[in-house]
């Protein structure tokens, strides 16, 4: 059985292909069409899903869409009653500088979906998964047997923002849920906002800012009044310091500019009071996520919790989770790309009964192959290195010597880390390098980088466990603050990929080498992207973010470039006539 899932025209659009309950391609849209968070109909991420299985649009057997028909229309309708007039709002189109999606195109879109996938040429019957009940089948298959507690969170999905599942075997049925406008992930996204970051993309700076912040401070006070866990519905947020409940694209309230004045403008922790409000919400978003997935745990009769929904992509969160003694499976892709995955699980249990293949790899992209790369590794003159051990070796050595390495080889990773294929790697032991990786990047020098170890290496931080996708956060013991301070947040935590021995060969070799060269066996690993782009997909993309960037050297699948040192290039200049 052949099942297309897809997510589209909200944020995150993306295609994922199970093939008898096995996953064989998934991809976002934005590595195709080049927009980040793109909320288009993902033509790029189908068709490659197509080629990569060889099969033709009528060869599906079903399209899986994490959205159902209603979209919670009766719902909102009466929300919107409740509320009037300022909820007119509803009715409005968001401004163009924002991130969220005009309404009524968002729902013409959504009307027109089997339209439009006929006319790509599919003949299959789309089955429509409530969001919610995707998020939580995507959870399901981070269960190791299939059988656990779930709990799921974002913004909104048709009107739930979060929900409590037990799973049985790929069965779910739903214990409790939340309902807008008691939202977990609209009151983070207000925050951020209010800082001067874009919702529905810049959450992850607030999260990064969240650990300069003072916890006594009034600004965190009201960043944990802002949102509160509930027995009965999950959560309540206190609506009157919000405008998003009544349809307003600022989402915070004129509450917030009483108490912490004016919005930001994203300068980070250099505005007083930022941090704290970022650490507040990130205080109240982790006590609602302990509360409810403890919760889950004893109404589900059981031990493991996995978790799924934008709200999940929150890796600090998740790490206090698992400090706090719980046995979390994050799913990796925990937004809306994710869903698509979760749809087309639920689509095959469904329909035949058997539970879709559990989570693996999500090295599931693009492949850049040798013969993608080669035609330009030649016309740049680059070094082929036919043994992957070599080239590790080779890599290991430029990092030891304090250059900055890009990484582009084999398939892309789905979801929003980079994990080796799509990465940018240094030195994690020297603040200057991760100040240069940041700068080169364009990134904030406040924001946090992430390590890569070896999964035996428990020297590094407490209480390690295998963290393959780079979705939990775990404390750094004192050889690490000492050793590797370029990857210690101010926290003293990190956002932690582990390699077993029989994960990533080039990888585990990349380790190795450096440890044979007495460095430790970790490096600093963030995305291979230039400011305000996807991450690179394919052997052109990564040329030309290579040369804007300015980054020291390139892995190109099994070719090698390297510009030259400051010292090379300034005594070839000397000798020049």
């Amino acid at each position: 059985m052949i099942v297309l899932g897809l997510n589209a025209f909200g944020h995150d659009a993306a295609a994922v292909l199970l093939v008898d309950g096995e996953v064989v391609f998934a991809a976002s849209e934005e590595r195709y069409d080049r927009c980040r968070h793109s909320p288009a109909f993902p033509t790029g991420a189908i068709q490659a899903a197509l080629e990569a299985a060889n099969i033709e649009p009528a060869a599906v057997d079903a399209l899986a869409f994490p959205w159902s028909r209603a979209m919670g229309r009766r719902q909102k309708l009466g929300h919107v009653l409740r509320r009037l007039p300022r909820s007119m709002a509803f009715f409005r189109s968001p401004p163009e500088a924002s991130d969220l999606p005009d309404r009524r195109n968002y729902l013409r879109a959504m009307r027109g979906l089997e339209a439009r996938l006929r006319a790509e040429g599919f003949r299959a019957p789309v089955v429509r998964v409530p969001h919610h009940r995707a998020h939580a089948a995507s959870a399901a298959l981070a269960l190791p047997s299939g059988d656990g507690a779930i709990l799921t969170a974002d913004g909104m999905g048709e009107w739930t923002t979060a929900a409590s599942w037990r799973a049985r075997a790929g069965a779910l049925k739903r214990l409790r849920r939340a309902v807008y406008p008691h939202s977990p992930g609209k009151a983070y996204a207000a925050v951020t906002q209010w800082l001067g970051f874009r919702p529905e993309s810049g959450e992850g700076k607030t999260m990064g800012l969240a650990a300069y912040g003072e916890p006594a401070s009034a600004g965190a006070a009201f960043g944990r009044a802002l949102l509160h866990a509930d027995a009965r519905r999950l959560l309540t947020v206190d609506e009157r310091q919000f405008g998003f409940p009544w349809g307003e694209s600022r989402l915070y309230g004129d509450a917030f500019l009483s108490a912490l004045g004016r919005a930001g403008d994203g300068a980070g922790p250099e505005r007083a009071g930022d941090a704290d409000v970022a650490l507040g919400i990130q205080q109240a978003v982790e006590a609602f996520a302990a509360d409810a997935g403890q919760r889950a745990l004893r109404e589900a009769d059981a031990s493991t919790l996995a978790v799924a929904g934008g709200l999940f992509l929150n890796c600090a969160m998740n790490g206090s989770l698992l400090r706090a003694g719980i046995d979390l499976r994050p799913f990796p892709v925990a937004g809306d790309a994710g869903a698509a995955w979760g749809a087309a699980a639920d689509v095959v249990h469904q329909q035949t009964g058997s539970r879709a293949a559990a989570l693996g790899s999500v090295y599931l992209g693009h492949d850049l192959t040798h013969e993608e790369a080669t035609p330009l590794a030649k016309r740049h003159g680059m070094r082929a290195h036919a043994d992957p051990v070599e080239l590790a070796g080779t890599v290991a050595a430029a990092i030891a010597s304090g250059r900055i390495v890009c990484v582009a080889r084999g398939r892309a990773e789905f979801g929003p880390r980079a994990l080796g294929h799509r990465s940018v790697l240094a030195s994690p032991t020297t603040l200057a390098s991760r100040d240069r990786v940041n700068r080169l990047k364009g990134r904030e020098a406040w924001r946090p980088v992430a390590p890569i170890i070896r999964r035996e290496d428990t020297r590094w931080f407490h209480d390690l466990v295998p963290s393959p996708h780079m979705i939990l956060t775990f404390a750094a013991t004192e050889e690490a603050r000492e050793r590797l301070p370029g990857i210690v947040h101010v926290d003293g935590t990190a956002r932690v990929q582990t390699v077993a021995p029989d994960e990533d060969a080039f990888l585990r070799a990349l380790l190795d080498a450096l440890e044979q060269r007495g460095e430790p066996p970790a490096v600093i690993n963030t995305s291979f992207n230039r400011r305000g782009e996807p991450i690179v997909n394919t052997a052109e993309e990564a040329w030309a973010a290579y040369e804007a960037m300015g980054l020291d050297a390139l892995v190109l699948g099994d070719w090698w470039h390297e510009r030259a040192s400051d010292a090379t290039r300034a005594m070839r200049e000397a000798r020049a006539p």
